[in-house]
C-alpha cells in the first residue's frame, strides 16, 4: 500500500475506534491485536496484514472494502454498513432483521412517493 493509503487506513481506524467510544487497549482486548500494531496502523506507519484487518473490521463498524479503499462512495459506505450489520447479527435473528429492513425500505418509499406527488 503507498504511504498515502496507509496514512489514509490509520485515519479510518482512529475515526472508527473514536466513533464507537474504544480505547486503543479496549479495541486491542476486543480483537486480541496488539496495542503497538493498532497504534502503528492508527499513524500510518505499517501495513496490516488481512488477518489484523479482518480482526479489526469485526469490532469497529467497518468493512474492509471501506478499510483498504479511500475512494468508497457514499452509497457502498452505505450498503457496507447494512452488511456489516446482517453479517454481526446472530444467525437466527438474520431472518427478523431482514424482514424489518425490508419493510422499513418499503415504507420509507412510499413515504417519498407521497411527498414527490405533494
Amino acid at each position: 500500500m503507498p504511504i498515502d493509503d496507509l496514512t489514509a487506513l490509520g485515519q479510518k481506524m482512529r475515526e472508527a475506534r473514536k466513533k464507537k467510544d474504544l480505547t486503543q487497549q479496549e479495541l486491542t482486548d476486543l480483537s486480541h491485536v496488539s496495542v503497538k500494531q493498532i497504534a502503528s496502523i492508527e499513524k500510518g506507519q505499517i501495513n496490516p496484514s488481512y488477518l489484523i484487518l479482518k480482526a479489526l473490521a469485526k469490532v469497529l463498524p467497518l468493512s474492509l472494502d471501506t478499510l483498504i479503499n479511500p475512494d468508497v462512495s457514499p452509497d457502498d459506505e452505505g450498503a457496507n454498513q447494512m452488511k456489516m450489520l446482517y453479517c454481526s447479527c446472530p444467525s437466527e435473528m438474520r431472518e427478523t432483521l431482514l424482514h424489518h429492513t425490508q419493510e422499513t425500505a418499503k415504507e420509507l418509499t412510499e413515504l417519498s412517493e407521497k411527498f414527490e406527488t405533494n
